[in-house]
């Protein structure tokens, strides 16, 4: 019977614990910080680059890219491999919170180098439909912050791929009632340069390089 009674017990503290305990580690891995190439949390308002995990035919990091036809928006374009690319920061919806963290939406900005050709922000965000391309591309001239259905194309998420590997997603949850695409991003070609887009596929690996002042101020000065 002290058998019997010590089993029940056992199972409803099992039964009692367990499904708090799975939820709160399922809270925990959603809302873990984003690392950088050190091993270091992302810090908001802080400059990375932003560079393909994949060397060689992977290419280099992200910047600013013109297209020939119309060059604003500048948009989001890789370089080769062996260039980093420019800086970004990233911004929190949550503005209290310092750490950039998974699966939360983010603005994404560029930090140019020398003045810009363009009058537009750097702000990522996703164009209108291609028709021609038959894309969504990744461009600038987003809004930063003011979370809600105007500012819906300027809000991006990134996902955890390996251990210091992301990838970056738009699927924004700032407007609970719009209406708004949820895809991986990847890399493609408009003919011209390597640009992000929208994918149903498997989104582009990247990492984040924390940009030394030094390495900034020297860039700045042969710019």
């Amino acid at each position: 019977m002290k058998t019997t009674t010590a089993s029940v017990f056992l199972l409803f503290i099992i039964f009692s614990i367990t499904p708090s305990s799975f939820s709160f580690g399922v809270a925990n891995s959603t809302n873990a910080p984003v690392l950088d190439s050190d091993g270091n949390e992302l810090r908001t308002g802080t400059p990375y680059f932003v560079v393909s995990s994949i060397w060689g035919a992977g290419g280099g990091g992200l910047a600013l890219g013109m297209p020939s036809g119309n060059p604003c928006p500048e948009v989001v374009a890789q370089r080769g491999s062996g260039d980093d690319g420019i800086p970004v920061i990233f911004s929190n919806s949550d503005s209290n919170d310092g750490v950039v963290r998974l699966s939360s939406d983010i603005n994404i900005e560029f930090i140019p180098l020398r003045p810009k050709l363009c009058r537009t922000t750097t702000v990522w965000k996703v164009d209108d439909y291609d028709h021609s391309a038959g894309k969504w591309w990744v461009i600038t001239d987003g809004v930063k912050g003011n979370s809600g259905a105007n500012t819906l194309t300027s809000w991006f998420r990134i996902e955890k791929l390996g251990d210091l590997d992301y990838t970056f997603k738009y699927c924004p949850a700032v407007c609970g009632t719009c209406p708004a695409l949820c895809n991986e991003i990847v890399r493609d070609s408009d003919g011209e340069m390597i640009r992000l887009a929208l994918s149903n596929g498997h989104g582009w690996q990247f990492y984040f390089k924390k940009v030394e002042t030094s390495a900034m101020e020297i860039q700045q000065v042969h710019n």
